[in-house]
Parts: structure tokens; C-alpha cells; sequence
């Protein structure tokens, strides 16, 4: 790739509301790039958001797909992106690393899709030997999302690649081992007991992903086994109405979907003890993380 940045970074002020919640979803500087094209970023970001959020691939192995993608295109930006996306997908430090070294031995199912990405990165065609062991285990609208999956990740490498958009530092580097995503503790603000229990009104939870946490509020209301209210995305500016909510002793669930600036289907799991909230939410395409905090009013 250049080291020279080719085309700048678009400056967030100049941007849009809808581009800047864009770029808060990850991956900020490459956003900022295609805003100098509004027009080709929105029909990129179409097939992007559905490769990573509504596809039938399980995440870990879309995310693994990327990163061999990445490898064989000598990718950073893409590596250094997909590094924490894979480990909150559910895949391996272990993982990531064997898809550095040829003597790696994976099980058939991951074996298959991997194979897959190393031939249409080195010659645009999937062998008939390759095909049939994804066929073993993927129906024809699966093997066809894995066959755009890895197209859509070597064009985009080739974009970062060639505009000189540059990992940030202390990102993962490509090549380089990667360890395994640290646990991250929430601590809530010392304060005393409020005696109240169950669900009923603010709090402020933290999602923790090996990307980075951020702060989400909510404001839940019980109504017998029954739960209703809304989150907000404190980093994103965005908020969304719980969809289906149930109350089943300290447990509540619920679920949420997200339509902006992207579309995730949300599904949080928790435990209600006093003041305090543990759980997780599962994201649509993304995998399953921790969320918990404290009461907040």
C-alpha cells in the first residue's frame, strides 16, 4: 500500500448527521474518505451493512473470512478493524493467529469458507474440490453471501490500500500476534443503597466490546411480567423503544431494534439486583457481549 494519505479524511464538522453517525459506528477514518463520494459511500454502505448485520453467516467465521482477506491482500486498515470484531464474534486469539501460519489445521466447517477466500484472493475462482466441501455445510444462498463476503472485503482492501488510509496507533497490526480481548469490569459509582428493587426506572450500563465500551442509558418500566421503555446510545446519539420486554423474578429481556444509522436487531438478557445491572446484548450479526451497571436515579 502507499504511506501517503492520497485523498484526506473529510473533517467530521463537514459531514452530515447521518455520515458522522456512520463513522461512530467503527471504522471513522475510512467514512470520512468515502464522504468525499456521498453518493458511491451510500451504495457501498448498503451491501456493507448487510454483509455485517443481517447475513445467514455466523459472525465468527464472516470475521475470520475478513481477516484472511485482509492477510492476502496485505490489508492494515482492514486488519487492524476486524481484530476486536472477531474476537467479540466469538473467535479465538489462537484463531486469528493460525490464519497467519500455513501448517494451521481448522475444522471442515471453517476449512471450507478459509480456502474459499485464499483462492478468490489469488485467482477470482472457487475450485470444484473447494466447492463441495461448502457445500457439505452451506446451502446455495450461504456459499453465495461467502462468495460476495470475500469480494466486497478485496475491494475494499484495495480502496484503503491505494487512498493510503493508515491503521491508528495501537491498533492491531498486521502480522503481528494478537492477544486475547482483556476482560473488561464495569464499576459502578460508589454510592449508598437506594432500597429499591426490580426494573423500574434509570440506569447507566456499559456494553463492553473488545472495540472499545461505550455508555448506554435506559429507562425501563415494569407493568406486572411486563416490560417497556427505551435505550439511548450516548456515542452514537441515537435511541431506540424496547420492542418485547418480560420480567420474570430479578431477570428481565427484552429486545430493540436499531435502524440508524444502521439496522441491528438488539437482545438483552440481565439480572436486577438492587441498584445494580449484569447481563448481555446480542447484536444481530456482531455476537454477544457484556452489559451491566448501576442504578441511576
Amino acid at each position: 500500500m502507499t504511506t501517503n494519505r492520497r485523498i484526506l479524511p473529510l473533517p467530521l464538522d463537514e459531514m452530515d448527521p447521518g455520515q458522522r453517525k456512520l463513522a461512530k459506528l467503527g471504522a471513522d477514518t475510512v467514512i470520512q474518505v468515502l464522504a468525499r463520494n456521498p453518493e458511491l459511500m451510500e451504495a457501498s454502505s448498503g451491501l456493507g451493512a448487510y454483509l455485517l448485520s443481517q447475513g445467514r453467516l455466523q459472525p465468527r467465521i464472516r470475521e475470520l473470512m475478513i481477516l484472511r482477506v485482509a492477510l492476502r491482500a496485505e490489508a492494515p486498515y482492514e486488519w487492524a478493524n476486524h481484530v476486536p470484531a472477531a474476537l467479540g464474534a466469538g473467535a479465538t486469539a489462537d484463531e486469528i493467529n493460525a490464519l497467519s501460519a500455513p501448517e494451521a489445521r481448522w475444522a471442515p466447517e471453517d476449512e471450507a469458507p478459509l480456502r474459499a477466500a485464499d483462492e478468490l484472493c489469488a485467482g477470482a475462482f472457487v475450485t470444484d474440490e473447494t466447492w463441495a466441501a461448502l457445500a457439505a455445510n452451506h446451502d446455495d444462498a450461504e456459499i453465495l453471501e461467502i462468495l460476495f463476503l470475500v469480494g466486497y472485503y478485496r475491494m475494499m482492501a484495495g480502496v484503503l490500500n491505494s487512498a493510503g488510509i493508515e491503521p491508528k496507533p495501537g491498533q492491531p497490526e498486521l502480522g503481528r500476534p494478537v492477544e486475547a480481548a482483556a476482560q473488561v469490569e464495569t464499576v459502578g459509582t460508589e454510592r449508598p443503597s437506594s432500597g429499591r428493587t426490580g426494573p423500574d426506572g434509570k440506569w447507566e450500563v456499559t456494553f463492553a466490546h473488545p472495540a472499545g465500551s461505550k455508555l448506554i442509558l435506559l429507562d425501563l418500566k415494569a407493568s406486572g411480567d411486563s416490560l417497556t421503555g427505551s435505550m439511548w446510545d450516548t456515542q452514537l446519539g441515537v435511541g431506540v423503544a424496547i420492542a418485547t420486554g418480560t420480567i420474570n423474578g430479578d431477570r428481565i429481556d427484552f429486545t430493540a431494534e436499531m435502524t440508524d444509522p444502521m439496522r441491528f436487531d438488539l437482545v438483552v438478557t440481565a439480572l436486577i439486583e438492587g441498584d445494580t445491572f449484569t447481563g448481555s446484548i446480542t447484536i444481530s450479526g456482531g455476537g454477544t457481549f457484556p452489559f451491566s451497571g448501576v442504578r441511576a436515579d
